[in-house]
């Protein structure tokens, strides 16, 4: 059953659920240790662990203690006054941090957007990439069929020589077969000889 909702989860929600253990283990919610352990992309992760640090700040500003009621009367005064002495010491140093905190936030964005974009732009290049083997492939295939066309052309013209050859042969043959002039000629002679002969024989 766990193993269909982790399947089913969302990448918020992974990276909610890493952002939740990376606190509980103590550990700096960060937006790369949050990709890390989710698996998510750098946009998703920075988005969740800058919702989890702006939830946390609110959950941890510092609040002024009611005074209590057992010495509110004469120690009232006292207890104010000790308080914003102790919260004027520890200004400088808070608002310093504060400071350095707000750069280092601005270093992780800059940097979350930098990977945002070179992982956009690998994403393009794989697009790109298999746009180019598909266009490889019907390449190919065009040039396949073009080979198998020349290759059918091929077989008719051999086919067709053979035909013609074929033709040729029969064509000779009954040239062949037919007589000359000359040898029409001479038969013609000679029926014309044997007719002659035949008239001038005496009849009895």
């Amino acid at each position: 059953m766990i193993k269909q909702q982790e399947t089913t989860a969302t990448p918020e929600d992974r990276a909610e659920a890493a952002a939740r253990d990376l606190a509980d283990r103590g550990l700096s919610v960060t937006a790369r240790a949050v990709r890390d352990a989710a698996g998510v992309r750098m946009t998703v992760a920075a988005e969740v662990a800058r919702a989890w640090r702006e939830a946390t700040a609110e959950r941890t500003e510092v609040q002024v203690p009611e005074v209590p009621e057992d010495v509110r009367g004469r120690l009232a005064a006292i207890w104010a006054d000790a308080y914003r002495t102790a919260h004027a010491a520890v200004s400088p140093e808070r608002d310093q941090l504060a400071a350095t905190v707000e750069e280092l936030r601005a270093e992780v964005d800059a940097l979350t957007t930098a990977v945002a974009e070179v992982e956009a732009e690998r994403d393009a290049e794989v697009e790109r990439a298999a746009a180019l083997e598909t266009e490889r492939a019907a390449a190919v295939a065009a040039r396949d069929e073009e080979a198998a066309r020349a290759a059918r052309a091929e077989d008719r013209a051999a086919a067709a020589e053979g035909e013609r050859d074929r033709l040729n042969a029969q064509v000779t043959a009954l040239i062949d077969r037919i007589p000359s002039a000359n040898e029409t000629k001479g038969d013609s002679l000679d029926e014309q000889t044997d007719d002659e002969h035949r008239l001038q024989r005496p009849r009895t």
